[in-house]
């Protein structure tokens, strides 16, 4: 027998199998404790008052594109950070703060990039991306005018007189995608880039092989073409302008691909926003930031980087966050601070600063929810993403529903009946499920996985979505990672064929990246629906869908990092933490109605909730979760009353989308007053969310009792 087949029998037949010399033992380190980066000696150092210049840039076809540049008021050749983003003036500011918000003046207010990188010596470059914000133009949706100006607008900067000739771009979601276009380009003083929760094509922000991602789908038909449209209407910041141009971004949206966004099929206008072998191929160190459960920009974006195949001089933090909506770009807090301005002193200001590991791996112990919001337990470090020491071992799944180490001797099938239900509650609708024995040890899970299904459906047009969860003794679920696909495209995203009603296919659904820690007397366990909380459920309804197992039927591979680097994740996150935990305020309850639902924020579709955040606790953080009396998608606000008695900006957001339940999460409240705004985006009218309040210490934990 193999080390790698006994590994297999060890792990999912709980037999208790020695593994060989040939594959490291499991729990073998190489470091003591995590990489702290608020420790990094010889950062550069806030030295220079700075002044901030605007301009209006000419672009290859003419078009003017605003850019605003903050650095140093002193004559110098600084190093430049560029952020190039759509949602200047409407959704974002153009200090950076989305990207960096933990840096705040000494009234409390975030400074984002250009606060906190100009004064050290750096030229903070914030640009409009055409059709957006102050320049001109028509929304291109990351295609290839917004290519061309991303080449210009980098050898602009690189080329002035106040610049180093360096430039590094970093950005959040879309404006984290960006840095990977302009990677693409190959443009000349691009240095590095530091993606965060973004992608290199268009085609990852709708769909999963054909299955539309729930939220992002709609976003290149028309919710970014909203936000074009908002800035030149009467109150937008490009309104008068060029009236000429309002709305001109439409006959660009991904809606001209007809019938594809509805099978989706890759077409010619994904093809023209696909920069994945660009990027990929770029010869410039990347630093890429992606959450594996993040809910908007998916992490099977960040694909492009994995394909680069732990090449010398990348970066890798992986965490469980999400997409951050209510907080951060990642739950890292001054960690990532620390990380963004090591990185960027070495290469382009090119100090000799440490920047941390080649690979973290940020793992939790917490349920799905407290996961993606923060709860951390151990950091796996590595060398190498994948992980070096990562193999595949081969699961099958058996008709008893087993997950095996070997393959059936007899072919057999499972069968269910398909429907939407899966959108609300993932585990209540129809589905076939396989689980392996418990674990016999903790097994790490870091690399992409693959699935081998063999499937029928008898609809002419269904999602087949599985879902990997790691289950508790007590039977809770977590979802650790997805696969999913629409069988039109079984043989390539661009060259859909029907799906015969009854007829077994060859299936290749790819899966989200794992980062995962399953636990000894942990369960893995695969389940098979048509719908779930992450996709659109168009195509969900089938009476019958048959997973085929057997000797040369379905079968999972999952990653196993043999080498397991692990320590515990004890860091610093927030410097205005205590050092020794307090004890944090009570629960609170309570119960708000909204007289109607519907998607405007109105006096008709929120209701309120006010409280009070007291001193002399440790409140390190607030978790609000919101529970509706029948099915309904809630969102969820909080505000500060401010010293005139009116209302800050959201300090916080939860907007999953999920009929069942909402959360969010805020970190460290001051003492004030506050309310919690309860948005009934979609549920019939009277529907009651009953809100539950919870403060936690800087330990994490909540009041006793």
């Amino acid at each position: 027998m193999t080390s790698m087949a006994a590994r297999v029998v060890a792990l999912f037949a709980a037999l208790l199998v020695a593994v060989t010399s040939a594959t490291p033992a499991a729990g073998t380190t190489s470091e003591s404790k995590a990489f702290d980066y608020t420790g990094i000696p010889r950062l550069s150092t806030d030295r220079y008052e700075t002044v901030k210049t605007k301009y209006e840039i000419p672009m290859h076809d003419g078009v003017e594109v605003h850019i605003e540049v903050t650095k140093p008021k002193r004559p110098g050749q600084w190093p430049v950070i560029l952020e190039s983003s759509p949602y200047h003036g409407t959704l974002a500011d153009r200090e950076g703060t989305r990207i960096l918000p933990g840096p705040r003046d000494d009234e409390g207010e975030p400074i984002g990039l250009t606060g906190y990188f100009a004064p050290k010596g750096y030229a903070v470059v914030m640009m409009d991306l055409r059709g957006t914000g102050l320049s001109d133009g028509c929304l291109d949706h990351l295609g290839p005018n917004d290519a061309k100006d991303l080449e210009t607008v980098v050898e602009w900067a690189a080329s002035q007189d106040w610049s180093n000739g360096r430039v590094g771009m970093t950005g959040h979601s879309y404006v984290g995608s960006t840095p990977s276009l302009a990677a693409a380009m190959n443009p000349e003083g691009l240095e590095t880039i530091v993606p965060s929760a973004g992608l290199a094509t268009m085609y990852d922000h709708q769909f999963q092989a054909g299955v539309p991602y729930f939220l992002q789908w709609a976003g290149p038909m028309e919710a970014y073409e909203q936000l074009a449209l908002e800035r030149d209407l009467p109150g937008g910041e490009h309104f008068g302008q060029k009236p000429e141009e309002t709305g001109c971004g439409l006959p660009n949206s991904s809606l001209t691909a007809g019938e594809a966004q509805l099978s989706g099929a890759y077409t010619h206008w994904h093809a023209e926003r696909d920069w994945t072998a660009e990027a990929t191929a770029a010869d410039i160190p990347v630093f890429m930031v992606h959450g594996v459960n993040d809910n908007a920009a998916r992490v099977a974006g960040m694909e492009w980087f994995t394909e680069r195949g732990g090449r010398d001089g990348d970066k890798l933090w992986l965490g469980q966050w999400d997409h951050g909506s209510d907080c951060c770009p990642n739950r890292r807090g001054v960690q990532w601070t620390y990380a963004l301005h090591a990185w960027f002193d070495k290469h382009l200001m090119q100090r000799n600063v440490q920047t941390g590991p080649a690979v973290e791996l940020f793992l939790s112990d917490g349920t799905f929810e407290g996961a993606r919001t923060g709860d951390r337990t151990e950091i796996h470090m590595d060398s190498q993403w994948p992980p070096a020491s990562a193999r595949m071992l081969t699961l099958y799944p058996r008709a008893d529903g087993a997950l095996a180490a070997s393959a059936p001797a007899r072919p057999s099938s499972a069968s269910f009946s398909g429907d939407p239900s899966g959108f609300a509650d993932p585990q209540g609708t129809g589905g076939v499920e396989f689980a392996t024995a418990p674990m016999t040890e903790d097994t790490l899970f870091g690399g992409q996985p693959q699935l081998d299904l063999l499937a029928s459906a008898t609809a002419p047009r269904v999602h087949l979505i599985a879902n990997l969860y790691d289950e508790s003794p007590d039977g809770e679920r977590r979802r650790i990672s997805q696969f999913a696909i629409n069988p039109e495209l079984r043989s390539g995203l661009s060259t859909p064929s029907p799906a015969m009603p009854g007829v077994p296919y060859e299936l290749a659904p790819p899966g989200f990246a794992m980062a995962h820690d399953l636990r000894e007397g942990h369960r893995l366990v695969m389940r098979v629906t048509t719908s779930d909380p992450d996709k659109v459920p168009t195509f969900a309804v089938d009476p019958q869908v048959t997973v085929f197992t057997g000797p040369e039927a379905t079968a999972l591979r999952v990653p196993v990092v043999t080498d397991r680097t692990l320590v515990p994740d004890d860091v610093p996150l927030d410097p205005g933490a205590p050092k020794h935990p307090g004890e944090p305020q009570p629960e609170q309850r309570a119960s708000v109605t909204p007289a109607l639902g519907g998607p405007v924020r109105s006096a008709a579709t929120v209701g309120y909730y006010e409280f009070d955040v007291e001193r002399n606790f440790d409140n390190a953080s607030l978790i609000v979760g919101a529970m509706p009396s029948m099915p309904a998608d809630i969102d969820l606000y909080v505000q500060r009353q401010l010293a005139d008695g009116s209302w800050s900006e959201d300090l916080a957001e939860g907007a999953t989308g999920s009929l069942s339940s909402e959360q969010l999460r805020m970190g460290r409240p001051e003492a004030g007053h506050y309310r919690v705004e309860v948005h009934n985006w979609a549920g019939a009218p009277g529907t009651r969310a009953d809100l539950t309040l919870t403060f936690l210490n800087s330990a994490g934990e909540p009041a006793a009792g």
